[in-house]
């Protein structure tokens, strides 16, 4: 994919495609939103100010943030939701805000932890600390109920291949 700009919808797909809410009491629906970061520099010596933008085409080094809202349409409290979302091969994991019952799989989604505590095998070596290239499945684990008709949202942010 190198040098090769993608248009929003083929993004939209590869991350969408990733999209797999995990198993919660009552029913929830799980919506993404895929956004390019753009940053506008500021006048007044502050850092440049961040603003997330629907994309009309991305290309290898940009910044998106996908957006990832749970929507329980239960009649019961959704309690132990388990967000997990794969990264999809366009994208490399780059951050999350949203820290609260967050973790990271470097295995395929068998195993989640903090990046820091993760490692990942190397043939013939010890295993080596987890980087954020080696991030396949990022997750939220929520222990509070969300009541009916209420949503939740988190992000994170990936950096186009």
């Amino acid at each position: 994919m190198i040098g090769k700009a993608w248009n929003a919808l083929a993004l939209a797909a590869l991350i969408a495609a990733g999209v797999q809410p995990a198993a919660a009491q009552g029913t929830g629906a799980l919506t993404s939103k895929i956004e390019l970061e753009k940053s506008t520099p500021s006048s007044d010596g502050q850092p440049p100010k961040k603003t997330y933008v629907a994309p009309d085409v991305v290309v290898p080094g940009d910044r998106v943030r996908v957006a990832l809202t749970f929507t329980n349409n239960g009649a019961a409290p959704a309690a132990g939701v388990n967000l997990v979302n794969p990264i999809p091969e366009g994208l490399l994991f780059d951050d999350t805000a949203d820290t609260a019952g967050f973790g990271v799989s470097t295995d395929g989604g068998k195993t989640f932890g903090t990046l820091a505590a993760l490692t990942v095998p190397v043939d013939g070596a010890a295993p080596r600390p987890a980087v954020a290239a080696d991030v396949t499945h990022v997750r939220w684990l929520w222990p509070d109920a969300i009541a009916p008709g209420q949503s939740r949202s988190v992000a994170f942010f990936g950096r186009v291949r």
